[in-house]
């Protein structure tokens, strides 16, 4: 496959052969009808759509389009890849060196928790201990809610919690334009998380003074 932009050429082995004599090189595919052939032809629609697709997200980044840019991007080898656990990680170890100074205990507590749940999450549903950022879509999204639910118990707040968790890191992703699409985009919940927080020592003292002049009366 040849991919040509202002007179520059880059050229992508497409992995498949065909004798030559069975080949229209005006109409760049295979002759005949046999299914051998027309599993060919549709193989090499698929790489040209894929082509095309690569081109369109070239122009939404903004991204300057020459043969060999078109070529990365097409191969995934444009972007350094990035994980969701990975990501998730590294969010918890940032939060934590903030504890106190923005970040309460308690919250770090959930988010260490969220990070259990994934991994369970994708070891029992993926088969996998990690997952390349790009391919969390809609039914990764879903699925992660009702393995919650059903496998971890949650109540339908404290799944929101979770999910709120997540939809936090994807955000993030979305914002470092590692990913250019909202798996969450579609997601609706009725369920209203609420973050537990321990009471600090004034406030545990206030309730104390408060029941005492309650029962003093």
């Amino acid at each position: 496959m040849r991919i040509t932009v202002a007179g520059e050429p880059k050229e992508i082995s497409t992995g498949r052969e065909c004798d030559p004599a069975r080949w229209n090189a005006k109409a760049n595919r295979a002759k005949g009808t046999k299914e051998e052939i027309r599993n060919l032809n549709a193989y090499l629609d698929t790489l040209e759509r894929k082509v095309a697709d690569a081109h369109l997200q070239l122009v939404k980044d903004g991204t300057e389009i020459t043969a060999e840019t078109l070529k990365l991007k097409y191969l995934g080898k444009d972007v350094q890849r990035r994980y969701l656990m990975e990501t998730f990680t590294e969010h918890n170890r940032r939060m934590k060196t903030l504890l106190g100074k923005g970040f309460k205990p308690n919250t770090l507590k959930g988010y260490n928790t969220s990070v259990a749940h994934l991994t369970s999450y994708l070891e029992k549903c993926y088969g996998e201990t990690d997952i390349d950022i790009r391919h969390i879509d809609h039914a990764f999204i879903t699925g992660y809610e009702f393995f919650l639910r059903s496998d971890m118990g949650c109540s339908a707040v404290s799944a929101a919690k979770y999910m709120k968790h997540l939809r936090k890191i994807i955000n993030q992703c979305l914002a470092h334009r590692w990913i250019t699409e909202n798996p969450f985009a579609f997601y609706k919940t009725k369920a209203k998380p609420r973050e537990k927080e321990f009471l600090t020592p004034d406030e545990l003292w206030n309730y104390n003074k408060k029941v005492e002049t309650f029962f003093s009366i």
